[in-house]
């Protein structure tokens, strides 16, 4: 019986080795279509420096970083108050709409988007 408890240990380290090399080598794959993405909305003037910056942000997200808003700050050098607001216009303008397309995976882990407040006086 002990034997066989080591062996499904042994499967299991196995299997989570694969599901590393196997989230890395997806990670890779979709590396060339998040940078055409990154790049397309780097050309777009209706999206604000913040909102590029957040996008090039979750674009290049390893197999290990995290979507969480203050991961999305740090890594865009963008004020995390900012972030939804930035998710917003990502939205708004289409571009989580094409990130799902291409990374289902990394649009989903995404935090939840806010709209931008109106800072101007009524």
């Amino acid at each position: 019986m002990e034997q066989d408890h080591r062996t499904s240990i042994g499967v299991a380290r196995d299997a989570s080795a694969v599901d590393r090399l196997t989230r890395a080598a997806t990670f890779k794959a979709l590396r060339p279509a998040l940078e055409a993405l990154a790049s397309a909305a780097g050309d777009d003037p209706r999206l604000s420096a913040e909102t590029r910056q957040v996008l090039r942000a979750v674009v290049r997200t390893g197999p290990q970083a995290t979507l969480a808003i203050a991961d999305l700050a740090a890594r865009s050098s963008t004020p995390k108050a900012l972030v939804p607001g930035a998710l917003a216009e990502l939205k708004a303008h289409g571009y989580l709409a094409r990130l799902t397309e291409i990374a289902p995976h990394l649009a989903a882990a995404l935090p939840a988007s806010t709209p931008p407040r109106n800072t101007e006086p009524a």
